[in-house]
């Protein structure tokens, strides 16, 4: 197998161009590099503004697209030239994904089953309508949905705003049953997403930030993988978006080992999966898992068409979600 890049980013960032966002274009790129991050994708809310940010910043590639955000089916747009705007409570998803590709742009579902948490007030934003057509893909695992979720109870929402890392569950499985029956009778791609905006809240008089950059970038991340390295200009951002629509990509939580080298491939009648160090990794085929092993290299020979995935599971305090991969369509 040829060696592909490997390079890993954010995605679905929000600045002070948003209503929400709480952090300005120069703090956040000064973060990613920080992280170590190759890219990030920032997704104001019906905005642009931050356009004029586009490019290389140290090691850092900044891509620009918008979050179309009414009260529901929230929806990530990219390679796009002019804002799409909708009113607040104007869910009508297909003619905003329409509108995105008729610029020649393509988009992701965002955060699908995003349920909220009543006890500390955050509202749900689902994707509700699942009869549109024309989406590149959606997002499997987005940082805000998981760790909302983590907050029962005032001391574990303490020890889980202290320790994040440490409470995500990973995909919910209602998102990965979906995409598995849906990739029965078409290819939906699938990227991470933090949904950040550096939130300020209160509690108990005091006010605290979820999550500080510097925290949520070291936490969900895309890999993509380029067969030949970033150049370091502006040709580099058609590079990601062809890694995003064609699934030339892997979601990883990169808190406890960073994901790069993980590879997943078919050859001369095999799956293979390699993970940079020892975890439990499952293949997914159709939906159901047929296989599964501590280790860091896993292969087992095929014999049927169908679609497969990996996912890998570190060992830190049980299973720790890791990586999951793009699906491979045999």
């Amino acid at each position: 197998m040829s060696e592909a890049k490997d390079y890993c980013g954010a995605i679905h960032i929000h600045t002070s161009y948003s209503f929400d966002g709480h952090r300005n274009m120069d703090e956040i790129i000064e973060s990613a590099n920080r992280c170590g991050l190759d890219f990030i994708v920032i997704s104001d809310h019906f905005s642009l503004e931050a356009k004029k940010y586009e490019g290389w910043y140290k090691n850092t590639l900044v891509i620009v697209g918008e979050e179309i955000t009414p009260r529901y089916n929230h929806y990530l747009a990219l390679d796009i030239k002019k804002a799409v705007v909708t009113g607040s409570d104007e869910d009508k998803p297909q003619k905003y994904i329409d509108e995105v590709a008729a610029q020649g742009g393509f988009g992701f579902i965002a955060h699908p089953d995003h349920t909220g948490n009543k006890k500390f007030g955050v509202k749900s934003y689902m994707w509700k309508d699942w009869s549109v057509t024309g989406f590149t893909g959606f997002c499997i695992w987005d940082l805000q949905t998981d760790w909302q979720e983590t907050l029962t109870g005032y001391p574990k929402a303490l020890l889980s705003y202290l320790f994040p890392a440490y409470f995500l569950k990973g995909p919910k499985k209602e998102t990965l049953e979906r995409w598995d029956a849906i990739n029965q009778t078409e290819k939906k791609y699938i990227l991470g997403e933090i949904d950040n905006h550096e939130s300020r809240r209160k509690y108990f008089g005091i006010k605290v930030k979820v999550f500080k950059f510097d925290r949520a970038f070291r936490m969900l991340r895309t890999h993509i993988l380029l067969d030949e390295p970033f150049s370091n200009n502006s040709d580099d951002i058609k590079k990601v978006y062809n890694a995003f629509k064609t699934g030339k990509s892997f979601v990883s939580n990169d808190y406890f080992f960073n994901a790069r080298g993980f590879e997943f491939y078919e050859h001369n009648g095999r799956i293979t999966a390699k993970t940079p160090v020892k975890a439990v990794i499952r293949i997914v085929k159709n939906g159901k898992y047929i296989a599964e092993e501590f280790t860091d290299n896993l292969s087992l020979g095929i014999s049927e068409k169908g679609v497969y995935r990996c996912e890998c599971y570190l060992k830190k305090f049980g299973l720790k979600p890791w990586i999951f991969s793009n699906p491979i369509f045999i």
